[in-house]
């Protein structure tokens, strides 16, 4: 059985703003899992909402683990910590995430 995490943000700042902000967090997660030792990976994919809908979020990450081992050892990664701290939280009005089995 699959472990899953999915987690949107809606941007304030000069993420709202400007979307090479955006387009730069995007390509730092990108390289981080490409070059990450992240056992237990199945899928990861991030990106920008399409506008197809009223009142949604702005951005989303969606990851596929083998189990919940795998997830947490994403989630604590030293570099994923960096980007998250030096990158994402300063620009997040709002952010949900959502784990879940199956």
């Amino acid at each position: 059985m699959s472990f899953t995490h999915v987690v949107t943000f809606s941007w304030t700042g000069d993420a709202a703003d400007d979307p090479a902000v955006v387009d730069g967090i995007a390509e730092s997660l990108r390289r981080w899992v490409a070059e990450a030792d992240l056992p237990g990976l199945r899928s990861w994919t991030c990106g920008t909402d399409a506008g197809l809908a009223a009142n949604n979020a702005d951005f989303a990450v969606v990851a596929v683990f083998d189990d919940v081992d795998a997830y947490t050892a994403y989630r604590d990664d030293p570099e994923h910590r960096r980007i998250i701290d030096e990158q994402i939280a300063h620009r997040v009005g709002q952010r949900t995430a959502v784990q879940f089995a199956g």
